[in-house]
C-alpha cells in the first residue's frame, strides 16, 4: 500500500516535470503520440531502488527478529504466570503490558524509518528521471506518457486535454438552457 502510494507521489512529481513548453513544440496535425512507462518497473531496477529494496528487507528483518523475541519473553511470562498469587499476576501483567508496547513501539519505528528512506529514494530516482521523460517527450514528441504500473498520467500534452472543449461545451449548454427560460 506503501508503495503504491509512493509511486503515485512519484508520477505526480514526474508529471510536474513536462513544462509548459511542451505544449509549444506539438504539431496540430497528425495523430496523438502516446507511450508507457511502467515506473513501478524502472524504480525496481534504479540503483536507488535496489538499495531501497534491500534496506527494507533488512528493517523487516531486524523488526521480525525483534517482535518474535518479545512474543517470546510474553510466552514465557504467561507460563510462569500459572499458580502465582494476586500480586505476581499484577506484576506479570503489568510486564505483558510493557512487552505489548515495546512491540508495537518497534513495529512503528520500523515503519517510519522504512517510509523515510522510500521516500528520499524516490525524490532522488525523480530528479534522475525527470531529465531522461524530457528527452524522451523531446526526441518522441509525445503527447500523452501513462505509467502502466499503476495507470497514472506521467505527461499529456494540451493536444490531447480535452478540458477545454467539454468546458465549451458545457458553457454552450448553459447559454442554450438560459436562453430557453422564460
Amino acid at each position: 500500500m506503501t508503495r503504491r502510494l509512493s509511486l503515485c507521489t512519484l508520477a505526480i512529481l514526474l508529471l510536474a516535470a513536462a513544462t509548459p513548453a511542451l505544449y509549444a513544440q506539438q504539431a496540430d496535425t497528425g495523430a496523438a503520440r502516446v507511450a508507457i512507462i511502467n515506473v513501478e518497473a524502472v524504480v525496481a531496477e534504479a540503483r536507488e531502488g535496489k538499495e531501497l529494496a534491500a534496506f527494507l528487507q533488512q528493517v523487516q528483518a531486524q523488526t521480525r527478529a525483534a517482535l518474535e523475541a518479545n512474543a517470546s519473553q510474553e510466552q514465557s511470562l504467561r507460563q510462569s504466570a500459572v499458580g502465582k498469587g494476586p500480586d505476581e499476576l499484577r506484576s506479570i501483567q503489568h510486564q505483558l503490558e510493557d512487552l505489548q508496547r515495546e512491540s508495537q513501539r518497534l513495529a512503528d519505528d520500523a515503519q517510519r524509518r522504512a517510509s523515510k528512506r522510500e521516500e528520499e529514494t524516490l525524490r532522488q530516482i525523480n530528479e534522475r528521471l525527470r531529465p531522461i521523460v524530457q528527452q524522451l517527450i523531446d526526441e518522441g514528441g509525445y503527447d500523452l506518457i501513462l505509467n502502466a504500473s499503476i495507470g497514472g498520467v506521467l505527461h499529456a500534452s494540451a493536444r490531447v486535454d480535452l478540458t477545454p472543449r467539454v468546458i465549451g461545451l458545457l458553457q454552450a449548454q448553459e447559454q442554450s438552457e438560459s436562453s430557453e427560460e422564460p
